[in-house]
């Protein structure tokens, strides 16, 4: 773990050389050239400036950044969690947002992760369709958290360890089966290798023509990175949970979706501690306060109001082209 030392505490005794500001320049213009790319509101990026500048003005803290970057290009699979506890030092020592933080060294890491995709053989295509999943997450934190961030950073690790894949609408990743599975002529046994799927928040409707091009694309990229014969899907998610089907219109896009699975795994909540995935808000205990413009949402808003149960499950999906 690094250890803070305290000499340059937010708004005070910052240190600026020559040097130090011509990393700031480099950062600032990485930072503006990502942002742009990927079409960021005005107003996130001036948050994002913002928690640079009380951040890296500290020479101290940039020199913590480098490490931290050095690393990561000699190494695209270290371990995440030094990450996500550098930027909470950070968050703790300089007083910016902690989600904030987050997406600040996310992106500052962005830099090097282009270079860890053209060292694995992976296009820069699928970089950005990769990192464009920054921009989902930022969305959601200001949807759900009120602040331009992200909140959950654990879950980059796999995009900068260049082991997940977008195509389409969809995110991809090799992963094995926790349960021996047999049906229809088909036997996994637990550890045997499948193709973990999930669902990004784009803000989009995922109809069956999206789920067919990016499954279609994702077996292709998989059996021919990992020579896979066989593709088998695989799906852990709160859209699985099999209650889910008896509220939605057989017709609907969502339930296209969940039919394609065979959910051999599942169990409930009653904390809804994931209705948050649904809502776009946390449920603090009152039902009536969340928001029901969909019939799926209304239906779970009903639901937890009298006190069933929501959840999860994990389906299979053996996959024909």
């Amino acid at each position: 773990m690094w250890k803070i030392k305290r000499k340059c505490p937010a708004g005070l005794n910052w240190k600026k050389t020559g040097n130090n500001q011509s990393y700031m320049e480099l950062y600032k213009n990485y930072l503006s050239k990502f942002m742009r790319s990927f079409e960021y509101a005005e107003n996130v990026q001036a948050e994002i400036f913002s928690a640079l500048e009380r951040t890296y003005t500290c020479i101290e803290n940039r020199e913590k950044l480098e490490k931290i970057r050095a690393e990561y290009e000699q190494d695209a699979s270290m371990d995440f969690s030094k990450v996500v506890r550098f930027s909470d030092e950070l968050s703790l020592q300089t007083g910016v947002n902690g989600y904030t933080m987050y997406a600040l060294t996310l992106i500052l890491l962005a830099e090097i992760s282009e270079k860890q995709y053209a060292l694995n053989g992976i296009s820069q295509e699928m970089w950005k369709r990769n990192f464009l999943d920054l921009s989902y997450k930022i969305e959601e934190c200001k949807l759900v958290k009120g602040v331009v961030g992200v909140f959950c950073p654990d879950w980059y690790g796999r995009f900068f360890a260049v082991t997940r894949f977008s195509f389409g609408k969809l995110q991809f990743e090799k992963d094995v089966v926790p349960c021996d599975y047999c049906k229809n002529g088909v036997e996994l046994s637990q550890g045997d290798t499948v193709v973990n799927m999930h669902i990004p928040r784009t803000g989009e409707r995922l109809t069956p023509q999206d789920v067919e091009y990016a499954c279609a694309k994702a077996s292709e990229f998989f059996k021919e990175k990992y020579l896979l014969d066989k593709i088998v899907f695989v799906c852990h998610s709160w859209l699985l949970y099999p209650e889910n089907k008896k509220m939605l219109s057989k017709d609907s896009n969502l339930y296209s979706f969940i039919d394609r699975f065979d959910v051999i795994q599942s169990d409930e909540d009653r904390a809804y501690r994931d209705a948050w995935r649904l809502f776009d808000m946390e449920y603090k205990g009152d039902a009536d306060a969340l928001p029901q413009n969909t019939s799926l949402r209304k239906a779970y808003a009903q639901r937890i109001k009298s006190g069933q149960p929501t959840g999860w499950g994990y389906g299979v999906w053996v996959y024909e082209a």
